[in-house]
């Protein structure tokens, strides 16, 4: 009965020892959510983004590369007209992200990261399609209420919106 006991502590010890992060080096994952505000009126964004885990940093993190597509259907006021203009805007870009393993979680991801992306701005009767490049500089973490599923929420200057939030889901 000793020997059994000893080797459920042991067992136990090692399991705790190899415990996974989140996101780890082939790791695959994408996000689909909302996110707001913005410049251009008040109806929020949807987005997708999805990244693979690649450069290992020692136990202190994991870099990983992957891309984001937004779009909005934008709404803008002009002062002296009394009507409103109402256009598409879409961004698509790549992106890069360090993922911070300080901790030892199975839940929890952090991460913070920087792109460049396209900004494609629709046309209307008193607006002109444009196009232009903009960075991309954000924070964001990941809760995963099952093995390959859970919430994320991002914040900083991304895309079409400074908040996102919604699920994600791993391969």
């Amino acid at each position: 009965m000793k020997k059994f006991f000893v080797f459920v502590l042991v067992a136990s010890f090692a399991i705790t020892m190899q415990a996974q992060h989140v996101f780890n080096k082939g790791s695959i994952m994408f996000n689909a959510g909302v996110g707001g505000p913005n410049n251009f009126g008040y109806i929020p964004t949807l987005n997708f983004s999805g990244e693979v885990g690649v450069i290992p940093t020692g136990d202190i993190g994991l870099v990983s590369f992957g891309g984001m597509v937004e779009f909005q259907f934008a709404q803008y006021s002009y002062g002296y007209l009394s009507n409103n203009e109402n256009f598409a805007r879409f961004y698509f870009g790549p992106r890069a992200a360090w993922h911070v393993h300080a901790f030892d979680s199975d839940l929890f991801d952090a991460y913070a990261g920087v792109g460049a992306g396209i900004i494609i701005n629709g046309e209307s009767e008193n607006i002109r399609s444009s196009t232009e490049v903009h960075p991309d500089i954000f924070a964001g973490g990941r809760w995963m209420f099952a093995q390959k599923m859970g919430l994320f929420a991002e914040v900083g200057y991304t895309g079409l919106s400074f908040l996102k939030f919604g699920v994600t889901f791993g391969l």
